[in-house]
């Protein structure tokens, strides 16, 4: 086969149809996708510190398309995070159709309860602000996070549409439309709700140093930072919830009493008990558990 050198475009540019002995063939049709990966991207400048996000955008070749946006709060018992940690497996999800931006928040070294929660809706802001930057369909914002994440994402969920725990950096709201809560240590007052943290609400532990004193001597102030504190409030986003049953790390039991309190408040939840999962790993990536997080978010929408 033959060409000539011109200004050719991928339309005008002839398929090589020439039949080589031996070479076999791969269809491309035209939906398949990739992910990009944009690095630290500064949303917010607070107590000293930039705040970054890293952000996953699907691509599809040769066309151009908005997606909904999941603001991913990595979990790290509050302290600093690695928000690095899970993009590889959250590159799973985002090639599923969701621009996903991993937020870094205040860790509990800087500053203490409620400024992590501050921090999380002022990320879905900016994500809704640049959300042609980032070709986001900014009406379709999910908030999910693992471990202390899903215990932010779970009272920013359900206090976005209050003038709690918010500093707004710009105009648009911090609504979202589901929130997801993987294994979040949502309920801090609980006794044994950590297992195996010896220090378990004293100020030494990483809940006592979120809320910068002795839980145990202060349970009816601490009860602030419980997510079931606020099943109440004016908010109609579905929340789906999934704890291991061997989780060595945060008791189940607190999901548990988050669930049971979000029913009896006539809230839209799904409780996902995974068999056998401890804290994390990579249970919570596998293609079933990806499935039921797909479904719920194309129902939130």
């Amino acid at each position: 086969m033959k060409i000539e050198v011109r200004d050719y475009t991928y339309e005008t540019m002839p398929d090589y149809t020439d039949n080589v002995e031996g070479a076999k063939e791969i269809i491309m049709n035209g939906d398949e996708v990739s992910v990009d990966y944009i690095p630290d991207v500064v949303y917010d400048h607070k107590d000293g510190v930039n705040l970054h996000l890293q952000i996953l955008v699907p691509k599809l070749y040769n066309q151009s398309k908005i997606y909904p946006c999941i603001c991913y709060v990595q979990g790290s018992a509050w302290r600093k995070q690695n928000c690095y940690r899970e993009l590889v497996n959250l590159g799973k999800l985002a090639a599923r159709g969701y621009v996903i931006a991993v937020v870094e928040y205040r860790h509990s070294g800087i500053a203490h309860f409620p400024a992590q929660i501050i921090d999380a809706k002022n990320a879905i802001r900016f994500m809704k602000a640049h959300s042609d930057e980032y070709s986001i369909n900014k009406d379709d914002m999910i908030i999910m996070g693992n471990s202390s994440g899903g215990h932010m994402s779970s009272i920013v969920g359900m206090t976005a549409k209050t003038d709690k725990f918010d500093e707004p950096i710009n105009d648009e709201t911090c609504y979202v439309k589901g929130i997801i809560n993987q294994y979040g240590a949502v309920e801090v007052t609980l006794e044994d709700g950590f297992p195996t943290t010896p220090d378990h609400q004293l100020p030494t532990s990483p809940e006592g140093m979120l809320m910068g004193y002795n839980i145990r001597e202060n349970k009816e102030k601490a009860e602030i930072a419980n997510a079931k504190t606020y099943v109440n409030e004016d908010f109609n986003a579905p929340m789906l919830i999934m704890h291991g049953t061997k989780d060595t790390l945060v008791f189940c039991q607190e999901s548990v009493n988050l669930y049971n309190a979000l029913k009896e408040a006539n809230k839209d939840v799904e409780l996902y008990f995974i068999r056998h999962a401890d804290h994390g790993g990579p249970v919570f990536f596998k293609d079933e558990v990806l499935d039921v997080i797909d479904k719920f978010i194309q129902r939130c929408l």
